[in-house]
């Protein structure tokens, strides 16, 4: 019997990442909505951007910068500087021990906070570096302690 393999789409080769799903994308819209009505003008929040971190380029979901950090005048195809924040929202079809690897290289770039939003459980890890992190989850308040953003974690899932 012949295995198949599974068919990776143009988006995927082109990012690295899987396509996004509907609660993927609900969930990055309003991340990227609180967050800049949580962080006012000293911040930028973009999505989907991508990082020249190292040899490799990077796409988090969300990436999270202070404005004075970039240069809005010239157009970057990677931006070379490191995000305070990077979010990854995990999809259906990946595995956390991915976006756990992800984060190492976010944090050894200089990311400085990085949060893993995991849609099935309704829940945010934000941590702080490798391997520490605070749990969020239900009704509670998420709290970066890097950017100061304050967001109801179960607001992002509806």
């Amino acid at each position: 019997m012949e295995t198949l393999a599974p068919e990776i789409s143009d988006y995927e080769l082109e990012r690295g990442k899987p396509s996004p799903s509907l609660k993927h994308a609900l969930i990055q819209g309003n991340l990227i909505q609180f967050l800049r009505l949580n962080l006012g003008n000293d911040y930028l929040v973009l999505p989907e951007l991508s990082l020249a971190l190292d040899a490799q380029k990077a796409v988090p979901d969300v990436s999270v910068f202070l404005r004075a950090a970039l240069d809005l005048a010239v157009e970057q195809i990677a931006v070379a500087q490191v995000p305070r924040t990077a979010i990854e929202i995990l999809s259906p079809t990946q595995l956390i021990a991915e976006l756990l690897e992800k984060a190492a290289r976010y944090f050894a770039a200089g990311v400085q906070s990085y949060w893993l939003v995991v849609p099935e459980l309704r829940a945010v890890a934000v941590f702080s570096e490798p391997g520490k992190y605070k749990y969020f989850y239900n009704g509670q308040t998420l709290a970066d302690p890097v950017t100061g953003a304050e967001i109801v974690v179960s607001q992002l899932f509806d």
